[in-house]
């Protein structure tokens, strides 16, 4: 289980870090679900994360061009 406790996360961080993976697939490990639980402010205005910040984050980034997965590959 990670401490959130030790180091300050940033809200933009935190945002995007909370949002699932699979929203389609629940979690049903309850230890799990126990582990990524965390609070969040009741009204997403009070955020003060960059909302620039936060759609950035969202955004995917495609693999290089030039990736291979075979055996002569450099990756």
């Amino acid at each position: 289980m990670t401490d959130r406790s030790i180091d300050a996360v940033p809200e933009a961080d935190l945002i995007e870090q909370t949002v699932p993976a699979y929203p389609e697939n629940p979690v049903d490990d309850p230890e799990a679900e126990a582990d990524t639980a965390v609070t969040l402010p009741d009204d997403e205005r009070s955020w003060e994360a960059d909302e620039a910040d936060v759609i950035e984050q969202s955004i995917p980034v495609p693999l290089d061009d030039d990736y291979d997965e075979g055996a002569d590959s450099e990756y």
